[in-house]
């Protein structure tokens, strides 16, 4: 049983694994290749930029699946040249994003060695804040006896 002792922490009832995963994402060692920014552009506009040299579109496999962007690459074997001295890494990896609720995917581009995805939040009409105005004239209220 974990024990929260910060204040924060204390107001939120019923979200200990939310605070368990916390934990254990603040202990992952994530390997740093790809190089990956993200950048956000507005309240709802957000980039995510990965140096990907080396690699052409046919390499990078995207999708999104329960919240989470997965972005996979693996070189193919058809490069014969004989280097001597090969500084650019080319090695597969497979990057994780967990995205926010209502966070989608709008497109994605691979120009000069940078893939850049764009994601947008959607955030339903139901669930936007709405204004309420104030009625100024008195209403009686009408008693059931």
């Amino acid at each position: 049983m974990t024990f929260f002792t910060t204040p924060m922490a204390r107001q939120f009832v019923g979200f200990d694994s939310l605070f368990e995963e916390l934990d254990r994402l603040s202990e992952r060692k994530e390997p740093n290749y790809p190089a990956y920014n993200i950048a956000k552009d507005d309240e709802e506009h957000y980039r995510i930029e990965l140096a990907l040299a080396g690699f052409n579109t046919d390499d990078i496999s995207i999708q999104t699946e329960k919240g989470v962007l997965t972005i996979e690459a693996k070189k193919r074997d058809e490069d014969t040249n004989n280097y001597v001295y090969q500084g650019i890494a080319q090695r597969a990896f497979s990057k994780m994003f967990r995205l926010a609720e209502y966070m989608k995917v709008k497109d994605a581009q691979f120009v000069d060695g940078i893939l850049t995805i764009f994601l947008y939040r959607e955030i339903p009409e139901a669930d936007k804040p709405k204004q309420i105005s104030i009625n100024a004239s008195s209403k009686k209220l009408i008693s059931a006896a």
